[in-house]
């Protein structure tokens, strides 16, 4: 039953499993994986006889596109919330990033002002000639609490 569901997802989305095989590919053919900002990783367990390991790395060149995308995202948007020259003159300044998450610090009466800026800059990330996602990067977030603990 599950193995039928997990078919009738990829029947529909034909693409994700042309993709993964493409990963899957480039891993057994040059042993690394890469992320949406080109950084690598080596996995040369892709390239493997043992069949335990080769799956090992085959699952690793799928993830890491995914999860090192993610970070490449994150880390293009702390990048660019941290250069805005608006929440600079605001006074707001980058204190913590958890996960997909940042926590920022300045003063309330400009707390709507930046808090749409951070959003700006979070949605578009796009810097060192990256070109956007096909799918909108949606962000929300609160300016509303004064502590993270109460946010969550």
């Amino acid at each position: 039953e599950a193995q039928e569901m997990v078919d009738k997802w990829y029947a529909a989305r034909p693409e994700v499993l042309k993709w993964q095989a493409e990963a899957k590919a480039m891993a057994k053919k040059k042993g690394i994986s890469r992320t949406l900002m080109g950084r690598y990783r080596q996995i040369p367990e892709a390239q493997s006889e043992n069949r335990m390991l080769k799956g090992h790395g085959e699952r690793a060149s799928i993830n890491t596109p995914i999860q090192g995308g993610a970070a490449d995202i994150a880390m293009m948007a702390m990048n660019k919330i941290n250069s805005s020259k608006l929440l600079q003159r605001l006074g707001w300044i980058l204190l913590l990033q958890i996960h997909d998450e940042v926590i920022l610090e300045g003063p309330e009466e400009t707390a709507e002002e930046a808090f749409h800026e951070v959003i700006r800059c979070m949605e578009a990330p796009w810097v060192y000639g990256l070109d956007e996602t096909a799918v909108p990067l949606l962000v929300d977030g609160s300016f509303s609490h004064k502590t993270w603990y109460d946010a969550k």
